[in-house]
């Protein structure tokens, strides 16, 4: 989830909250290398391995947007804090920390809880994350040939308006349902949760949303 425009406007958080299957604990073995100005960050080293071997496998198409981020097992500090629990998942482009404050050395990066990298989700969270991700560091910046007014995520996120959701979440999960090997089983808590149904016409503008800002950065 990311927070409100209103509440935190340069934001560019986003998660994947313990109500989709967040932990209540923190992991045994609190070792930040981090070091976060709270107790609400802590990175475990349980999973590491098994989260990037999943990343470094993660679509081709994906790559050029998760290229340089530091994937992290552990508890996001900001999410920590915000929710109560240990996301699931959390892209952090800014490096926010408990207090708000943005800047701090995790900037960049993908936190995995340790119950997700355990879990059979593993793979669709790590999708939609990387979603996250590729639509602050490509999206964003790309346009269609006939249209160069408007960038490519705010067109996304104009299709995926809902009254309820937050369309970057519901974008995110449209990454899950396009690349997952599970298909229309694929791991998507916003979609399901506000039963949003995306039509075959806007996955294919999602995928060639893909294609082409993929392309851009070859």
């Amino acid at each position: 989830m990311k927070p409100t425009e209103s509440l935190l406007p340069s934001l560019l958080l986003a998660m994947c909250l313990a109500a989709c299957g967040g932990s209540n604990t923190t992991p045994d073995i609190p070792v930040n290398p981090f070091e976060p100005t709270s107790g609400y960050g802590f990175v475990s080293t349980e999973y590491q391995e098994r989260i990037q071997e999943a990343a470094d496998n993660l679509p081709t198409q994906l790559q050029p947007a998760i290229r340089d981020i530091t994937f992290v097992n552990g508890c996001h500090p900001w999410a920590t804090k915000v929710i109560g629990k240990c996301a699931f998942g959390t892209f952090d482009a800014e490096g926010w920390d408990h207090d708000e404050t943005t800047g701090h050395p995790w900037a960049n990066t993908i936190w995995i809880s340790s119950e997700a990298a355990k879990s059979d989700h593993l793979h669709d969270v790590l999708l939609h994350e990387a979603g996250h991700a590729f639509a602050a560091n490509l999206l964003a910046g790309c346009h269609f040939m006939d249209n160069s007014v408007d960038s490519v995520l705010d067109l996304l996120l104009a299709d995926f308006a809902h009254d309820q959701a937050n369309p970057a979440e519901l974008l995110a999960d449209a990454f899950a349902l396009n690349f997952s090997p599970r298909g229309e089983d694929a791991y998507t808590f916003y979609l399901d949760k506000f039963d949003f149904k995306i039509s075959p016409q806007l996955m294919t503008r999602v995928g060639a949303a893909i294609w082409l800002c993929s392309k851009s950065v070859q």
